[in-house]
């Protein structure tokens, strides 16, 4: 498993727990840090991840309702509206990481941790969105 992927999954976990329990962000991204041992480069850019969704995720929800089309923001699962907020954030505050590394790894880490049809949901919504911030 890449570096990236490791981190962009301990941001997925520790962003979940939050809006799921309430939990303390913090609290929980060193909970995912200390079972995953993940190196400094890992933690790094998992923070960067986590606290740029926390401090935007106004603007991010925004923008991910303005593609929904016939769905609300809160009928998306907690698991695919982080896993869109995560991408969209590296999408609009990452700009050194391409965007089809950026859709390859939210549709594979969606197959992963949801259901059997959220790899094409996360596609079509970030395509969509991609084009939007990144006019690609």
């Amino acid at each position: 498993m890449s570096r990236r992927r490791k981190a962009r999954e301990i941001a997925l976990q520790t962003l979940y727990a939050e809006e799921v329990s309430g939990a303390d962000w913090r609290a929980a991204f060193n909970d995912n840090v200390e079972r995953r041992k993940p190196s400094e480069e890992v933690v790094e850019y998992a923070l960067r991840l986590v606290e740029t969704v926390m401090n935007e995720k106004a603007d991010l929800d925004v923008r991910i309702k303005n593609r929904l089309e016939n769905w609300a923001l809160e009928r998306v699962s907690v698991v695919d509206r982080t896993i869109l907020r995560v991408a969209l954030a590296e999408l609009l505050y990452c700009p050194e990481v391409p965007t089809n590394v950026i859709m390859n790894e939210a549709i594979e880490i969606a197959q992963k941790f949801s259901t059997a049809d959220a790899g094409r949901f996360v596609n079509g919504l970030l395509d969509s969105l991609a084009r939007e911030v990144r006019g690609s």
